[in-house]
């Protein structure tokens, strides 16, 4: 989505209740995406988080301070006209998923891995029906056709907004199981964040980190957080 900017000359900012869902005006007048259409939102609660955003600007609005109206207009403007194709993107990680492919060596990096990602495939056999094949190295790993068809058909069975947020929580961690478990409230967003991050601070324990690559980091593990809100807000 290409940057937008404005400068502020609103002074109220109000969420409006239609029969379609929920506006957010500026001075009684409702919110355009950059594409043109209404910011019509699906819930109350997402709507007021849009607003506090608006209602958080100062002079000049500033798009990366606005997560919520950014995924917003993302779900309006991007994913509504190409749902299926997000969604096929989404689906592809149900063949590659992180928690397939398992180190060789080190045995300390071996039970970090097991210990972290087992419980998501147990839960994914035991909530999903879904049985996986897990493997050591970087060869890809056939999945039977079958299970992934049941891996992949609840992305096709969400709504616009869900799917912007569960694209986040998907690209973010590497794991469509992962995305599956959180958003089922299975598990905790940290518990899914640190479960994502095995193979990185096993690498940070090894060889240290750096300030950019903390920094990188926190703004993922943000992104991450915003985009697992962002989708209960949207249900």
């Amino acid at each position: 989505m290409s940057e937008w900017k404005i400068k502020r000359t609103w002074d109220t900012v109000e969420v409006k209740r239609t029969e379609a869902g929920f506006l957010v005006a500026l001075d009684d007048r409702p919110i355009v995406t950059p594409a043109k259409n209404p910011l019509l939102l699906p819930s109350n609660a997402l709507a007021n988080r849009v607003a506090n955003e608006w209602k958080d600007q100062d002079n000049e609005v500033i798009p990366a301070k606005m997560p919520f109206t950014r995924l917003s207009n993302s779900a309006l403007d991007k994913v509504s006209v190409q749902f299926k194709e997000v969604a096929d993107i989404l689906s592809e990680f149900g063949e590659t998923d992180l928690f397939y492919y398992r180190a060789s060596s080190p045995a300390t990096l071996i039970k970090k891995q097991t210990t972290a990602w087992d419980p998501f495939l147990d839960w994914v056999k035991n909530s999903m029906n879904v049985s996986v094949n897990v493997s050591s190295g970087v060869m890809f790993i056939e999945q039977d056709d079958g299970e992934m068809d049941k891996l992949k058909a609840p992305i096709y069975a969400m709504t616009p907004f869900q799917l912007a947020g569960f694209h986040e929580i998907v690209t973010i961690s590497g794991s469509l199981i992962a995305a599956y478990a959180i958003v089922n409230n299975a598990f905790m967003v940290d518990q899914v964040w640190s479960a994502s991050r095995v193979d990185e601070e096993w690498q940070i324990e090894q060889w240290g980190s750096d300030e950019e690559a903390m920094a990188a980091s926190e703004k993922k593990y943000n992104d991450f957080k915003i985009g697992c809100e962002f989708f209960q807000l949207s249900l």
